[in-house]
């Protein structure tokens, strides 16, 4: 075939060669790429039956003949003959009772089947096709064995046409019916629900939090045990409209052709099936579902507030952080989430969980600024806790009857200081909250921190930057504990998805005499960002991105007041209403807010009075009108745009991309709306962000994305810039300090065998002596950055401080003596030609740059705790821990298959058994293809919810043979770990080791060579897994 100018994704065969040549004779360029590792199977057998299709269909050929060629191909592959075309000229179509024939000889029938078959996939359009969608779905429903269906809403007119085939379905006992569905805009009719429920084997879950959930999936699955799965998938509802005379498209997908398609629409509903947002219809009934459709029209009731409240994923990785992070030692806490993220609910948990056991609550003072804060976070605790007489609070009007669980705000703690607080012990309270507390650095909440020394003193904020520049972090230990990313929040529906558009804008800020380190001098650019040819651009951008630049509420963030004033003054002589707020007019904020919300003014020209406390959820649109140096502002300023609001669908942004001096970094900006961050921005800019989070997007203009991609290569920090980095500072800053002052993650200092005492050395800052045990710790001490677990790295911070000398209190200390080791020296104890591990640690000792730098990791990995782990007991080793990060090699270690004489080397297969534990190990790599998207392989292994996981074994295993290992677990007693990891290698090109889901009991399986099975975890799996269910 002749090449032409396209897009292939073509085996290059030898034909394809010869064309190939041709085509570069003529001039034209030809691109290849590698064959994913993970997909080839896929893509090779893709090519041979398209080969093996043509050759079949030669007319010449008889069905004798034809099954013969087939033979031999299955000769070549394999020898078993069970696989080989016995009837060359029949199909197996249905295997029934004895009972099943009778009835259909009697009532002269035949079994029905769908006229679509079960090998070709089919389009429905709703015009005039042979074969109607409804008649199709009843003959699915008539031979399925589990009927899985997903829309946005149930309507009776569409019920009634498969209701009879629905009810002669679930009558079977062994058959199993199950619903999603939503009460979006209130279409839902309460007796289609009523009468769906009503069927025996039957189960509906529904979403009634129509403000954040997003279900506009329909699908209609019928599972097969004989394997023959079918789909329906597109845009019909269960209605009569849309199954009958609509313009409907939808597409029946069959296993045979598409089981990738099959595989993963089966997951995704199961995954929905299991999420918190999907509530079993039957708990609470019709009666339920006519109060939360009723509760849509009317406003929200406190009443309603005690029922339901389930911690989200981000919000749980949150409390657990603060869980690992109070083990060691720091119970003030910072956090800092953006509005509309649950920042009280979380404080509401985390309360719950330090009072879990006593009677009553341990004592909690809960303090805000204003009355309706405190009205809902009281509210809120109730729910959390299930209890609506407790707490008081004491604000305005409201005295409380008791002090012991107090909601106050900040003014009536001040005037009944002197006559109440003082007088309390400054251990009172347990728990202290102070709500926004980036106010806290405030004269009237200084009282609070000064007098009560609780146990646990929480902050907060969604914006801990003020505009004074105080900080809030001296009151926290220094820090921040926990954050939730702004792209959790988007993935859960908690913000409005947003739309980034890159102007490019041909402003030249590239001059390093522009800049004062790595920010921009505002009073050196407003000459370049003020001029008209600029505004003509914005004004141009506006008329061409925005559906009504006359309607919309903008808040356009610039330089200085300057920029600011010149900015509204040349949008009102434009015909635009706008206007300026800085600090030189702040008296009039609550105007202009009120203007500003009601559409008196459309775009609101500020400098940084929108990053503190302001809540104006009608914002749609942010203008980027100046470089946003700190990522934190830049999150804060977007976020002003992110609050749901009725009506607001997306959130458009306008960033002005100029030409920029390479210090400003653009490659966190995005990286910091992605939902995997350690991905190449290099690779997702030049892709079209294939990771944003759900609804997000992001698109550059031509010239901004040359200016964004010459800024980002300019700006890597390859080794020559980390060295010259460290070289600027005066005085040698410890590791933690360089990493937060450049924004860095620690993985880049160890990369390619790199180690901070080396960098310093590069530096100027240290000297030693190299020899054979510096080059072992250069290249060993980058394998420790992965460990999170307390108990060890308190292992190697005492072994430091005990002068290298191990003390084995615990038989674990052995195991993580041994860790360390492997960390250190990378080699068996006799290649060293030492006589023990203790000996060989006590090397150490020797090199007290190398020791220094050990302590740093170790402070620096015990700051950054994500979760805490522990032991898991069930007599496997005391080392292992629940949600410990490990290696292979550390795993075997741990399970005493590694020791100082002897290492494991070499690949391990997906299972591993230990079998002096009766213990097999799962190693799971959910992605297992090096692209960010592996359609054929994306669901052999996932998450279904907190407590269950899909994992399809080795290709060896069956029912009838080594498979009844896990079906019969009770019986033979075996445990089973699972170790998970998202992917075989991070952004810094390291081997990704697994997290430890831990213990696991078998639920079910289907299918054989290999098996899909289903398990059931003893603890939840961890929120980070856990985004995409």
């Amino acid at each position: 075939m002749k090449l032409v100018k396209g897009v292939y994704e073509n085996i290059i065969s030898e034909q394809v060669s010869k064309d190939i040549e041709e085509a570069q004779d003529e001039g034209l360029i030809c691109k290849k790429d590698d064959i994913d590792i993970a997909e080839s199977p896929s893509i090779l057998t893709a090519y041979i039956s398209k080969i093996i299709k043509n050759k079949l269909n030669d007319d010449s050929l008889s069905l004798i003949e034809k099954r013969n060629y087939i033979n031999k191909i299955i000769e070549l592959i394999d020898d078993d003959n069970n696989d080989k075309i016995k009837e060359h000229d029949k199909l197996l179509t249905a295997v029934i009772s004895n009972e099943e024939e009778i009835k259909l000889k009697a009532t002269n029938k035949s079994l029905v089947r769908p006229l679509s078959g079960f090998r070709v996939s089919n389009l429905f359009t709703g015009g005039q096709s042979t074969v109607s969608l409804g008649s199709e779905i009843e003959r699915d429903i008539t031979c399925a064995d589990k009927i899985f269906i997903i829309v946005s809403f149930l309507r009776l007119s569409g019920i009634n046409l498969i209701y009879d085939a629905l009810k002669k379905f679930c009558s079977n006992p062994e058959h199993e019916l199950r619903i999603i569905t939503t009460t979006y805009c209130g279409i839902t009719e309460a007796k289609a629900l009523e009468r769906l429920a009503a069927l025996p084997n039957t189960q509906i879950r529904i979403s009634y939090n129509t403000r954040i959930e997003r279900l506009h999936a329909k699908a209609f699955i019928f599972e097969r045990n004989s394997g023959l799965h079918t789909a329906y998938i597109g845009s019909s509802n269960l209605s009569k409209s849309a199954q009958t005379d609509g313009l409907e498209w939808n597409i029946r997908i069959t296993n045979v052709e598409n089981p990738h398609i099959l595989k993963a629409a089966i997951a995704t509903f199961e995954q929905y099936w299991n999420s918190h947002n999907f509530e079993d219809f039957n708990e609470g009934g019709i009666k339920r579902f006519y109060e939360q459709t009723r509760k849509e029209r009317e406003q929200f009731k406190s009443e309603v507030v005690l029922h339901r409240y389930s911690i989200l994923p981000h919000q749980k990785q949150i409390l657990d952080r603060l869980q690992a992070i109070r083990e060691a030692g720091i119970n003030k806490n910072l956090i800092v989430a953006a509005t509309g993220t649950g920042k009280t609910v979380i404080s509401a948990f985390d309360y719950k969980i330090n009072s879990a056991n006593k009677i009553p609550y341990g004592k909690i003072l809960f303090v805000a600024h204003r009355e309706e804060i405190l009205k809902q976070s009281l509210l809120t605790y109730r729910g959390v806790l299930m209890d609506a007489n407790f707490g008081d609070m004491w604000v305005g009007n409201f005295k409380p009857g008791n002090i012991d669980h107090l909601f106050v705000s900040v003014q009536t703690f001040n005037s009944n200081y002197a006559e109440i607080f003082e007088k309390l012990p400054s251990d009172y309270y347990e728990y202290i909250v102070i709500d926004e507390a980036h106010h806290l650095v405030a004269n009237s909440y200084r009282k609070i921190i000064e007098h009560f020394a609780p146990r646990i003193l929480i902050g907060l904020t969604a914006t801990p930057e003020r505009m004074d520049g105080q900080s809030l972090l001296p009151d926290f230990c220094n820090r921040i504990s926990a954050e939730i990313r702004l792209p959790q929040a988007l993935d859960e529906g908690l913000l409005t998805p947003f739309q980034y558009l890159c102007i490019s804008d041909d402003t030249d800020l590239t001059d390093d005499e522009l800049m004062a380190g790595n920010k921009y001098i505002s009073s050196k650019i407003i000459t370049k960002l003020c001029t008209s040819q600029r505004v003509a651009l914005i004004i141009d951008k506006l008329r061409y991105y925005l559906a009504n630049e006359y309607k919309c509420k903008a808040l356009c963030f610039c330089a200085n007041t300057e920029h600011a004033r010149f900015m509204a003054e040349e949008l009102n002589k434009a015909g635009f209403k706008a206007a300026s707020l800085t600090v030189d007019n702040s008296e009039e904020r609550q105007s202009i807010n009120r203007r500003f919300s009601n559409g008196e003014i459309n775009y609101l020209c500020v400098v940084d009075m929108y990053n503190e406390g302001v809540d104006i959820p009608a914002v749609d649109t942010v203008l980027f009108l100046r470089p946003t140096e700190s990522i934190t502002i830049f999150l804060q300023q977007l976020g002003r745009g992110l609050r749901l609001y009725p009506g607001k669908q997306v959130l458009t942004v306008l960033d002005f991309v100029a030409q920029l001096n390479q210090k400003y970094d653009y490659a966190s900006r995005f990286r910091s709306l992605m939902t995997h961050t350690d991905k190449n921005i290099v690779d997702q800019i030049k892709n079209g962000f294939t990771l944003l989070p759900h609804g997000c997007s992001i698109h550059m203009e031509e010239k901004a994305k040359e200016y964004v991609l010459q800024n980002i290569k300019a700006a890597i920090y390859n080794r020559n810039r980390l060295i010259n980095e460290l070289r600027s500072y005066t005085v040698c800053p410890s590791l933690s300090e360089f990493i937060a002052n450049n924004g860095q993650d620690i993985r880049l200092i160890y990369k390619n065998n790199l180690c901070w005492t080396k960098l310093k050395k590069y530096a100027g800052f240290c000297d030693y002596k190299e020899d054979s045990y510096t080059k072992r710790y250069e290249k060993g001490l980058g394998k420790l950055i992965h460990f999170n677990t307390a108990s060890f790295l308190k292992f190697i911070k005492a072994t430091i401080a005990n002068n290298c000398n191990i003390s084995c209190k615990e038989e674990k200390d052995k195991t993580f003596a041994l860790m360390l080791y492997y960390v250190l020296y990378q080699d068996k104890i006799q290649d060293l030609g030492l006589n023990s591990i203790d000996v060989a640690i006590r090397q150490l000792n020797n090199y007290p740059l190398f020791i220094e730098e050990i302590k740093e990791i170790v402070e620096y990995l015990i700051d950054h705790l994500y979760i805490k782990t522990f032991s898991i007991g069930s007599g496997l080793p005391d080392a292992l821990e629940q949600y410990g990060y490990y290696t292979r090699e550390d795993i075997f270690t741990i399970f005493g298959r590694q020791t100082a004489e002897r290492r494991m080397q070499g690949s391990v297969a997906g299972a591993f058994n230990f079998e002096e534990y009766n213990t097999e190990a799962f190693f799971v790599t959910l992605n297992k293809s090096d692209a960010d998207f592996s359609p054929s392989t994306q669901y052999d292994d996932y998450v279904i919810s907190e407590y269950k996981f899909h994992w399809q074994s080795q290709n060896n295993d069956s029912h009838a043979g080594r498979g009844k290992r896990f079906v019969e677990q009770k019986k033979n007693k075996k445990k089973f770990l699972l170790f998970v990891r998202e992917q075989k290698k991070d952004g810094f090109n390291n081997t990704c080791p697994f997290h430890c889901f831990g213990l696991v009991d078998y639920i079910r399986s289907y299918g054989d060579f290999p098996m899909n099975i289903e398990w059931k975890l003893q603890e939840p799996i961890m929120p980070q897994y856990l985004k995409s269910v």
